[in-house]
């Protein structure tokens, strides 16, 4: 049976490929230039180890950026990586909200992350795919 071609499955599937580009653009990006993505931040005189944090950091979104592409072929035989989807938007949307409140960074900082991330999650969890008698 063919993968379902419905226009929400195809929403969902553009809105995989897209979230599995921006990981794995920004997780090479913080592999190969950390300084560079710690200025795009606006944070300043970092010790030169938190580079190998943003590496390792990068790592983990590029390899998850490689998941969501796999899984936007056909997304409701991986329902999982979905779910990981609504979980990742709205774990970075809640973390990102609390150190903004605890002022650890400023909105200039995380504002764009905040909401993309929220997002993302409401995005992720219009777009689930539903069980069906078919599937």
């Amino acid at each position: 049976m063919p993968p379902d071609n419905s226009p929400r499955t195809r929403a969902l599937r553009m809105l995989m490929t897209m979230d599995a580009t921006v990981l794995a653009l920004l997780g090479l990006a913080f592999i190969c230039c950390p300084q560079t993505i710690t200025a795009a931040f606006h944070f300043k005189d970092l010790p030169p180890a938190v580079n190998f944090l943003i590496g390792m950091w990068g790592c983990a979104l590029a390899t998850l950026g490689a998941g969501y592409f796999v899984a936007a072929v056909d997304p409701a035989r991986h329902r999982l990586w979905v779910c990981i989807g609504i979980a990742r938007g709205a774990a970075e949307a809640i973390f990102g909200w609390s150190c903004l409140a605890r002022g650890i960074i400023t909105w200039q900082q995380s504002g764009l992350s905040i909401l993309l991330a929220a997002f993302m999650a409401i995005a992720y969890l219009a777009l689930y795919p539903r069980t069906t008698a078919a599937n």
